[in-house]
């Protein structure tokens, strides 16, 4: 038979458990940490997908609006043309 008495092994029932206790605290405390960092870089990713995206707009309207400088003849209106006169008149 074992050596200990019953204070003894209610002792180490109640220290057993209590370090349990601490385990599943501190267990507790690592998971919400980790869900927390968790959250926040799946916010980053969001806000990196929308600013990717919106650069992405940007970029094309701007190719959009150099082509449009550039093949500017087309858009532009012509000016009808200058008449000259075939001679000058002499001013008086």
């Amino acid at each position: 038979m074992s050596s200990e008495t019953p204070d003894e092994l209610e002792r180490a029932k109640i220290a057993q458990h209590a370090q349990r206790l601490a385990e599943q605290t501190a267990l507790r405390k690592v998971r919400k940490t980790l869900d927390r960092i968790e959250e926040s870089e799946t916010a980053e990713r969001r806000a990196l997908r929308k600013v990717l995206i919106v650069c992405a707009m940007l970029a094309v309207l701007g190719a959009w609006l150099v082509w449009g400088l550039l093949s500017g003849d087309k858009a532009m209106p012509k000016q009808p043309p200058m008449k000259v006169p075939g001679k000058v008149q002499p001013r008086q």
